[in-house]
């Protein structure tokens, strides 16, 4: 038997057993002594005067006695036995995490998923609770969500199980673990459960990153490690014990595009990969569709076996898109197990459904508007050197360009240029930003350069003759707080002597911008010469910097930084013809120009591929109107989206509600995996794809040494369905509240204080 409290913050209370002494000693000092010669006959015997100060000292005991006693009541005592287990039924508060992840939704040979399982389990047991009870529901995701707020009202949850949303994306275990000891301090019982209805999977709970997630979540559950004093019970319960050790299941690899933006008539590559579970031998699926905006285009043709290597098929096409706008690219494969897999009453459906699709938002421009920004300060100039870049991207014998190229003078670069339409329609602010061979910016420049940055724009640097090193350094880098990637060191090699000069690397191109030029072919980039480039500090450690591309000398060539929302691109040669390099004169520098700009163009529309947990930004239209805006999450109705301008981000808040970020409008909550649709009043629709953790079609169980490694740092009891009956989860050690028992003495020792006061009164 053991007794434990549940506000020991309360205990600083018995700091009032100081009182009684301290009420005692003034008492005794309140009368002065005077001798007087007939008081040696009224003095009491010394026997009278023991038994006196006896009785006074026992008055004040019982006062201290009162004292502690009620504030160990307050401290809501409690009494843990396994007898109590038999001759008491007590109350208790429970919270039921569901994992939502992917592999819950694998079917079994008669077609029931593990959330089935799980569901109907988690009714079962609601109906042997007790009215009083505490429930919390909570679902186990990427990030944990709240499916029903702690309640005693025990129907409300019955109610509230049907309602969980299909199981999709990965999950996070210690969190919600944490999630659900938070959600139980706000019940006030002592027997406080975490039932936690899995399907045994590895990945999530027993992989190296998981058991480090583990590990930061252990402390709170050691004996007096947290704050709360009365640690849970955990029990995990097996939905799924029959699964097989490796289940037959196809899956689809993370779709990724050639670019994120486009223009119309462009042709776009798109490339995923089958994987293969449980199949030692390769099978073509059933049918691969591919959608376009949630229509069906075209099925596409599905690879050979010749291609599989570590178990992936890798599948690539093309598309084009014909209308500008937000466009949703989908994936969905449709496998057909081998014969000797299917059950009797298989007719072709999936074991597995939820890893059969991936989605993929593009962003399609009629033309690309990108502002050159060359540093030769002359009036009108017949030349400059920014004219190579302007025909490479927009060429005047080019009716339909796909790049809107102006050129302006550094002299003459304002902010109105970054916030005003390149070309007569509207909407075409510039996207990218290019400096060529800008000596220095002014202190306006560089504020608006930074603000570009923070609403997503792209900015390439180049450098060339006019460069003021110093000031670019002191100005624009600031020793890696600035949006410059790297400092300028010096201008090195001599344009006189072209058998020296370095090249780029083709063997260092592992960047998006730069897959075309990775293979070395005549006329390709590892042809170009550079006679006379700047040599570049390395990145710091501390900076966000990182060097994609080099020189065949290993100096950096192009240099990348994530700045605020942006992205910015740092080139140590100039893209011109400048300085003797025969840059301009090759067939891979048109291709390399707009490889670059779009790369940057895309940082916006990166945006629209997340991550579990990354708000939703959505730019405002060109007038500013919020009015009509509806969004509608993956497998909900569309509903109008709350726009408050001076709210703060918060993840807690309801995920209705938007606060304003510069130029966009921001949605926080979007947790779940799946397609995003925000509409405006005209009608227009932007996509948005929360990406899933393609790591969830990998279905292999944990072993028993999984379990136990994590059972090591939190302890926890594991069970399944079969045996998780009422008997199995029955109290073997119930803990009991004892704080009435000490209101009840505490009566006794008040009543005990009278009497001996009485007592005292009459002795006296």
């Amino acid at each position: 038997m053991s007794v434990g409290l549940l506000n020991t913050i309360m205990l600083l209370g018995l700091a009032g057993l100081a009182i009684p002494p301290i009420i005692h000693l003034l008492n005794r000092r309140r009368f002065q002594v005077v001798d007087w010669g007939a008081m040696q006959f009224l003095q009491i015997s010394e026997t009278t005067r023991r038994r006196l100060l006896i009785e006074e000292l026992l008055l004040m005991l019982l006062r201290m006695g009162a004292i502690g006693v009620l504030v160990f009541a307050l401290a809501s005592p409690y009494v843990e036995s396994p007898a109590l287990a038999h001759l008491v039924q007590a109350n208790r508060d429970v919270v039921l995490i569901f994992d939502g992840s992917t592999s819950m939704g694998l079917r079994d040979a008669t077609g029931r998923s593990a959330q089935s399982a799980a569901q109907e389990w988690a009714q079962s047991f609601l109906d042997e609770l007790h009215a009083g009870d505490g429930v919390g529901i909570l679902i186990a995701k990427q990030q944990p969500q709240t499916h029903l707020e702690f309640t005693h009202d025990l129907s409300r949850a019955r109610q509230s199980i049907p309602s969980l949303r299909a199981p999709s994306g990965g999950c996070d275990w210690p969190q919600a673990v944490q999630a659900a000891v938070k959600l139980l301090e706000k019940g006030q019982r002592p027997q406080r459960e975490i039932i936690l209805l899995t399907d045994n999977q590895r990945f999530g709970w027993a992989d190296d990153a998981s058991l480090m997630r583990w590990e930061m979540v252990a402390a709170a559950f050691r004996p007096n490690g947290g704050a709360s004093a009365v640690l849970p019970r955990i029990r995990v319960v097996n939905c799924d014990p029959a699964r097989p050790a490796d289940p037959p299941n196809w899956s689809l690899a993370p779709l990724h595009a050639s670019r994120a933006v486009a223009s119309t008539g462009q042709t776009m590559t798109f490339r995923t990969a089958l994987e293969l579970h449980g199949q030692k031998e390769f099978g073509r699926p059933h049918r691969i569709r591919l959608e376009i905006d949630g229509l069906p285009a075209t099925d596409l043709q599905a690879p050979t076996a010749a291609k599989m290597e570590k178990g992936q098929v890798p599948l690539t096409f093309t598309h084009r898109f014909a209308t500008p706008g937000s466009h949703l690219v989908s994936v969905i494969v449709e496998p057909d197990p081998p014969a000797e897999l299917r059950p009797p009453d298989y007719a072709l459906k999936d074991w597995l459904p939820g890893d059969n699709r991936q989605d993929f938002a593009v962003e399609i421009v009629p033309a690309l508007p990108v502002l050159l920004v060359d540093g030769d300060n002359r009036p009108a100039p017949k030349t400059r050197g920014t004219d190579f870049l302007r025909d490479a991207l927009a060429p005047a014998r080019d009716r339909t360009p796909v790049i809107t190229a102006r050129v302006v003078s550094v002299r003459d670069f304002t902010s109105q240029l970054l916030t005003g339409d390149l070309g007569k329609e509207a909407g075409s602010k510039p996207r990218v930003v290019v400096f060529c061979n800008v000596p220095r910016l002014t202190k306006e420049q560089q504020e608006a350069v930074a603000q570009f940055l923070a609403d997503g724009g792209g900015v390439l640097v180049t450098l060339g003759d006019r460069v003021e090193a110093e000031a670019y350094n002191a100005e624009l880098y600031r020793a890696g707080l600035g949006w410059l990637p790297a400092r300028l060191e010096e201008a090195t090699g001599d344009e006189r002597e072209p058998a020296s000069a370095v090249r780029p690397l083709p063997s260092s191109f592992f960047h998006p911008a730069l897959d075309l030029f990775r293979e070395s072919v005549a006329g390709g980039l590892g042809e170009a010469r550079f006679p006379r480039v700047w040599k570049l500090a390395p990145p710091d450690r501390e900076s966000a910097a990182t060097v994609v591309a080099l020189f065949t000398n290993n100096d950096s060539f192009l240099v990348e930084k994530p700045y605020r929302a942006g992205r910015v691109l740092l080139c140590a040669a100039p893209l011109n013809n400048a300085w003797h390099t025969n840059l301009t004169e090759l067939p891979a520098f048109a291709p390399l120009a707009h490889e670059l700009v779009y790369y940057l163009a895309g940082t916006r529309a990166a945006e629209h591929n997340l991550q579990p947990g990354q708000p939703l930004r959505y730019p405002l239209p060109h007038e500013g109107s919020t009015e009509g805006l509806k969004l509608q999450r993956p497998g909900e109705q569309p509903y109008p989206v709350v726009f408050d301008p001076g709210a703060q981000p918060d993840s807690h808040r309801a995920h209705k509600q938007a606060h304003a970020a510069g130029t966009s409008v921001v949605l926080e909550g979007a947790r779940d995996a799946g397609v995003y649709q925000m509409c405006n009043a005209e009608g227009r629709v932007d996509y948005f794809v929360v990406q899933p953790d393609h790591r969830e079609s990998d279905l292999t169980p944990c072993s028993d040494d999984d379990r136990a490694r994590v059972a090591k740092l939190v302890p926890m009891e594991y069970l399944s369905t079969n045996d998780a009956t009422k008997g199995a989860l029955a109290r073997t050690q119930e803990r009991q509240e004892v704080w009435w028992w000490c209101l009840f003495a505490v009566i006794a020792l008040l009543c005990g204080e009278v009497w001996m006061t009485r007592r005292l009164v009459r002795g006296r």
